[in-house]
């Protein structure tokens, strides 16, 4: 693989990751006091690669692990990836160690080599879920879509209901220029499995997916009656209002925008780990709004 897609260049959008999640990246470090650069992100169907956070944390690891980069010195993170395989010449089969370097070559952009402490991982804890997960995303923030939808399916082969697997192919088929109807056929599926198994929270996460699936496809108004239901049925959940948020500072209602935004910062936990990600994502969005704005 040669080109990567462009870092930092689209609001949080892809909203899907659940408000607890058992991924196990302990090393993140999403409460630094700066602030990362933000490019002014560019409206386009792939405008939500990005809000992936709202379903299962995993979902927002590979971009929440690079922006975490810009707060640290390339320098350094080359110290801690020469420390971190010094270490592992000694002991090759520790599990953290690998997953710190895994997430250090995420943050120095070396996808492929975190990829192959990936597939260490998956050897060492084949049970383990979420390391095809993470490496299926890898692959699709690469740009490498066609490998993503095959991991994403095999994924979907043995767990049939896994919306972290779903959310992915709709990011995958999306960002390729694929036609998302027959997905979305297969997601109503899975929803109507969950709701008669009365699984109620991923019944709920698929809503969301399916929310995603409206503004890719430029349907605003259509999500935002489905975030608007989610509130109804859940007011303390953060995700609907920080989504809701986002498509009202796109559509330049300035006041809604922000009196979801108000909503969103009330309600997320403070000691949420990616809290300070989605707030630098609303103040991205909010101005690339503006900047769209003055050139308007």
């Amino acid at each position: 693989f040669i080109h990567h897609r462009p870092y930092f260049h689209k609001p949080i959008f892809s909203l899907s990751f659940r408000a607890s999640s058992s991924f196990k990246l302990s090393s993140i470090r999403a409460s630094s006091s700066s602030t990362p650069f933000f490019e002014p992100p560019k409206p386009s169907p792939s405008l939500l690669q990005t809000l992936t956070p709202l379903l299962k944390t995993t979902c927002i690891t590979v971009t929440a692990i690079v922006e975490t980069a810009t707060r640290e010195s390339m320098v350094s993170l080359e110290e801690q990836e020469k420390t971190l395989v010094q270490k592992l010449g000694k002991t090759p089969n520790d599990v953290e160690t690998l997953r710190s370097l895994m997430e250090v070559r995420i943050k120095l952009k070396k996808l492929q080599q975190a990829i192959d402490v990936i597939e260490r991982l998956i050897r060492l804890e084949p049970q383990d879920p979420e390391w095809p997960m993470l490496r299926a995303q890898i692959h699709s923030y690469a740009g490498n879509f066609e490998l993503a939808k095959k991991e994403f399916e095999e994924i979907l082969a043995k767990d049939p209901d896994r919306v972290e697997a779903f959310h992915g192919l709709v990011m995958a088929y999306s960002d390729s220029g694929q036609k998302l109807k027959e997905l979305e056929k297969r997601i109503e599926g899975a929803m109507e499995k969950c709701k008669k198994e009365k699984k109620n929270k991923d019944f709920r996460d698929f809503k969301l997916l399916i929310a995603q699936i409206r503004v890719i496809e430029g349907r605003h108004s259509e999500a935002l009656k489905v975030y608007e239901g989610l509130v109804k049925e859940e007011p303390k959940d953060f995700r609907p209002y920080l989504c809701m948020g986002i498509i009202y500072t796109l559509l330049k209602k300035k006041a809604e925008a922000e009196k979801q935004f108000e909503k969103f910062r009330k309600l997320v936990p403070k000691n949420h780990p990616y809290r300070e990600y989605f707030v630098d994502n609303m103040i991205a969005t909010r101005l690339f709004a503006e900047k769209a704005e003055r050139e308007g």
